[in-house]
């Protein structure tokens, strides 16, 4: 009885990594990133695709609409150095208990923060100076820099600004703590300005190598097309239905050819092991031997047991009904769409994923509602995307919802765009299972100008228990396009990395805490 147990469990082990297999496979095959692949034919396999990129393109064009300012702003960033001023306060309209002379409440009113900061992407250089006033008491000269090799702090008791090279992390950690440190840690700090994706070269070479194979496995005869009238609200809409559908044997052998391709592919392991080994230790580099990083031959070793595990255990599911995906399509649109796939270890064991939904778009509006669900057990469980997306000469009123079970999470918006001026109300509400509701409010104005920007924001949060205003948060920031991003310069720096121990300390004793006590005494006062 213990081995049948036994082979339960493995059979399940092996499922349970299938499962995220088939999600994904599902994912691929229903959305555009094979599109890009497909022959220019008639093929009702063409038209499939090229309907779902056509759909992605519309949501992505109804983004670009909205949003060309700040998008145009976001590209400009990537490619030139920026400086950007954000200036903090607040506004407190409930007096809070105190028992000194001044409450917390006017404190809070009577203080601003100021951020400026630089960013120059290209060259791998980051900057940001802090400054502050909390009633009385003000601070400034707080420093930060960020180059691709080291990063260097700034602090107003400081005549030095401090560095520490990545290359040196290691040696200045082993001198702390010898006992989990081996001295050849280091920080790659250029990781920190290229963001957590994968490098557009190898998201190229996946779409390519494995959208364009996936695209000429897919059989022909697999999709089949009718004309079809559908009611979307309230309209009856002419459209071309395509089925799309794969038997459990075509599914199974599309799976078993990919995983096949994927266990013989040198370059994806690669991709693959540099993306788990940044996600595991971020822009720490350890030693090869240390316990915290993923070696390249125990990658490969674990890469190739996973699929080797999943090709066998293609076998112990079934999918009864194969893949369906149905889309209703008007002049290239997927006005509606039922996709679904059940599968399990056995007949008796099953779980159905499924993504149903519609759209329906004039030249003013478009609607729409999607849910994406399982069932197992006969039990329901969906998430719900819906929503009215509507533009009218620059008057945009959007309202998106996303619920699940008792909650939901919605955004509404009223804006104005004209040209590079916007003016917007935003609302974010959230509305927890007991029924409680939370609201934030974001209103606030931006303009951009060539080589400049500027906005307003003003931030309050309203409860089923607390009004709104109460507490408001305002935020103002100048952006502009510099022609560089300035460092101190290196007389002016103090490389604590290159110290011994003993000179690090001898350091902080003779230089860095006199000029701190110093400070201390001209801010507070001698009685500190």
């Amino acid at each position: 009885m213990e081995v049948n147990n036994q082979d339960v469990q493995v059979k399940k082990k092996g499922f349970n990594k299938l499962l995220a297999i088939i999600i994904a496979a599902a994912i691929l095959l229903v959305g555009g990133s094979v599109a890009a692949f497909v022959l220019l034919d008639n093929s009702l396999k063409t038209k499939y695709f090229l309907s779902e990129k056509e759909t992605m393109n519309m949501y992505a064009e109804q983004m670009k609409e909205r949003y060309a300012p700040e998008l145009e702003w976001a590209e400009k960033s990537l490619e030139k150095p920026v400086e950007n001023t954000y200036k903090v306060s607040a506004e407190m309209n409930m007096q809070l208990p105190s028992s000194g002379p001044i409450t917390p409440d006017q404190i809070l009113n009577n203080s601003t923060l100021s951020i400026k900061s630089g960013v120059d992407r290209k060259e791998k250089i980051a900057t940001a100076e802090i400054a502050g006033s909390f009633g009385n008491f003000e601070i400034d000269g707080v420093n930060f820099f960020l180059t691709s090799d080291s990063m260097m702090l700034g602090l107003p008791f400081l005549k030095e600004v401090l560095q520490l090279k990545g290359e040196d992390f290691g040696k200045v950690m082993q001198q702390v703590d010898p006992t989990t440190f081996t001295g050849e840690e280091k920080i790659d700090f250029s990781m920190l300005f290229e963001g957590n994706v994968l490098p557009e070269k190898d998201l190229k070479y996946i779409e390519e190598e494995y959208g364009k194979f996936i695209y000429n496995a897919i059989p022909e005869e697999a999709f089949k097309s009718t004309k079809e009238t559908v009611k979307i609200g309230s309209d009856n809409v002419d459209t071309e239905k395509i089925t799309f559908h794969l038997t459990e044997k075509e599914v199974k052998s599309l799976l078993s050819d990919t995983l096949e391709k994927m266990a013989k592919d040198k370059r994806l392991k690669e991709i693959i092991h540099e993306y788990a080994v940044q996600q595991g230790s971020g822009p720490f580099v350890f030693a090869e031997n240390s316990d915290l990083t993923i070696s390249k031959e125990d990658f490969e070793e674990a890469y190739n047991t996973a699929i080797e595990e999943a090709i066998n255990g293609l076998d112990d599911f079934v999918i009864p009904d194969g893949f369906t995906s149905t889309i209703w399509v008007k002049k290239d649109i997927i006005v509606k769409r039922d996709l679904s796939i059940e599968f399990g270890p056995s007949e008796d064991d099953l779980l159905t994923l499924y993504i149903k939904g519609h759209l329906n778009q004039d030249s003013k509006e478009l609607a729409f509602e999607y849910d994406f669900g399982f069932v197992y057990d006969d039990v329901d469980q969906a998430l719900t995307l819906e929503g009215t997306l509507a533009n009218n000469d620059g008057k945009i009123k959007d309202s998106i919802k996303v619920s699940v079970a008792d909650m939901e999470l919605s955004y509404k918006t009223d804006e104005s765009l004209k040209k590079n001026k916007r003016d917007f109300d935003r609302t974010f509400s959230f509305v927890e299972p007991t029924g409680y509701t939370l609201e934030l409010f974001w209103t606030g104005n931006s303009e951009y100008d060539g080589d400049k920007m500027n906005s307003k924001h003003e931030i309050t949060v309203a409860g089923d228990d607390f009004e709104k205003d109460l507490v408001t948060l305002f935020i103002d920031n100048e952006s502009t396009v510099k022609d560089s991003i300035k460092l101190p310069k290196e007389e002016d720096v103090k490389d604590v990395g290159s110290m011994s121990y003993e000179e690090m300390m001898t350091y902080f004793e003779n230089e860095v805490y006199p000029q701190f006590e110093e400070w201390l005494m001209s801010v507070f006062g001698f009685g500190f």
